[in-house]
């Protein structure tokens, strides 16, 4: 029979699992918004949406969601298109 502390951390664990999928999905949305409005060259919308992407991956690396040099990564290649953008007009 199972232990009472292992049926727990069973429950734990979805709940934890349950709010990172929840969490990671909101970043995956803000970052398609983000390549939208790039696609569309809207340089002023995309400045925007690029400090809420990345205050949204830097509160999912504080929260340990995402791995830190995963979050650097995404967030140099939004910088990246940002600045492409911002050359190109």
């Amino acid at each position: 029979m199972a232990k009472q502390s292992s049926l727990k951390r069973v429950k734990t664990s979805a709940k934890v699992r349950l709010r990172n999928r929840k969490k990671k999905a909101t970043i995956k949305t803000a970052i398609k918004e983000f390549d939208k409005v790039i696609e569309e060259k809207d340089l002023e919308l995309a400045k925007q949406l690029l400090i809420n992407c990345v205050s949204l991956l830097d509160k999912a690396k504080s929260k340990k969601i995402f791995h830190k040099t995963k979050v650097n990564r995404i967030k140099s290649k939004l910088s990246e298109k940002l600045n492409t953008l911002s050359q190109s007009l």
